[in-house]
């Protein structure tokens, strides 16, 4: 009996999940000088760091990036503030690509877009009513979503 007792623990224990017990490393040199400072502000000091994963290297950090969308989609439904961000090369430049939920409830989309010489630099910002998860690894959309102007926003415009 002691047995199947240790073994139920063992394996549910594994079923359970805290955004809390996720550690994902520092976001390090993302996007452009003062881009990660600006997420930071957005999110908030007490945001979940749900990760920054380069999709181009290898795919042990894809991979990893579900666990990232796990515990966004898991901060989101919880309405706990968080980051989560991702980089790709979808035909010649460099994406990056983050989704924010606000201290104050907001949920951003935003995509910061640089050509692979490191020309034509443009961002984009979605202010967004809700975010649909969908049931495959890193898929989301913004639902009800606004175009903002970030650029004149002192927060974006360091850039």
């Amino acid at each position: 009996m002691r047995i199947l007792v240790c073994s139920l623990v063992i394996l549910f224990s594994g079923c359970v999940t805290n955004p809390e017990s996720y550690e994902f490393a520092d976001w390090g040199d993302v996007g452009y000088d003062g881009f990660v400072n600006s997420i930071d502000t957005v999110a908030g000091a007490g945001a979940q760091n749900c990760g920054f994963f380069n999709l181009i290297l290898d795919e042990g950090r894809a991979k990893a990036g579900s666990e990232g969308i796990k515990c966004a989609r898991q901060a989101y439904n919880e309405g706990t503030p968080f980051k989560f961000g991702t980089v790709r090369i979808p035909t010649d430049s460099y994406a990056y690509e983050v989704l924010v939920r606000s201290s104050a409830g907001d949920n951003w989309l935003i995509v910061y877009d640089i050509i692979v010489d490191g020309t034509d630099p443009q961002i984009w910002f979605k202010k967004c009513e809700s975010i649909k998860f969908r049931s495959s690894n890193l898929a989301y959309e913004g639902q009800n979503c606004a175009e903002y102007d970030g650029l004149n926003d002192p927060v974006w415009n360091d850039s």
